[in-house]
């Protein structure tokens, strides 16, 4: 397993924290994005130093792993009333940024032509993968509060432009990480939505 696999399964695990979301209070949501922050500061580089890419060695810690955590505060924060938004953003981002890095070097070799880090295999699979785990999110975290949502069929629409508009804002050429860009444009998406 290469040290960039090993970094997206890092990227991924924390998914599982978001079905807790609907349970916490807003002050253990806080504390528990602060401790990821901690984590990806001070922690993974220790652990997981064949996740860390060059640069993150020379500085001892992952922006991008930072950004994780500042953004699934923002979504905390945001959408405190409506956390199945917040949950469908969290799996835009841990699925979706993911599953597009592992299949993009694995099969992907038509690049995309304004953004030539970037597949079109790899973006189809972060649309798939965003899309089936933002439906789950978003319906655990209704089932658990009780929150009202339209018709099913209006969910799964909702989460396939979540994903695909998520997909698209990753390819761009923005000054700002994707881990925060993404998953933000997602949940806007799904807040107009859902």
């Amino acid at each position: 397993m290469t040290g960039e696999t090993k970094r997206q399964i890092e990227h991924i695990l924390p998914l599982g924290f978001a079905f807790l979301l609907p349970y916490l209070s807003l002050a253990q949501a806080v504390f528990a994005c602060l401790a990821a922050a901690g984590y990806g500061l001070f922690v993974s580089a220790r652990i997981n130093s064949q996740g860390m890419r060059d640069n993150e060695k020379k500085r001892g810690w992952s922006v991008g792993k930072l950004c994780y955590a500042i953004v699934v505060l923002a979504l905390v924060l945001l959408f405190r009333q409506r956390i199945h938004i917040a949950c469908g953003g969290w799996a835009v981002l841990a699925l979706g940024d993911s599953i597009s890095n592992i299949a993009g070097r694995a099969w992907g070799s038509a690049k995309i032509p304004w953004s030539v880090s970037r597949t079109w295999v790899g973006s189809g699979f972060y649309v798939l993968a965003s899309w089936v785990g933002s439906v789950s999110l978003v319906c655990w975290a209704v089932a658990v509060t009780g929150y009202g949502l339209p018709p099913f069929a209006v969910v799964v629409g909702a989460c396939l432009a979540a994903s695909i508009v998520a997909a698209l804002v990753e390819t761009l050429p923005l000054p700002l990480d994707d881990n925060l860009t993404s998953p933000l444009a997602a949940a806007g998406v799904l807040a107009i939505f859902l």
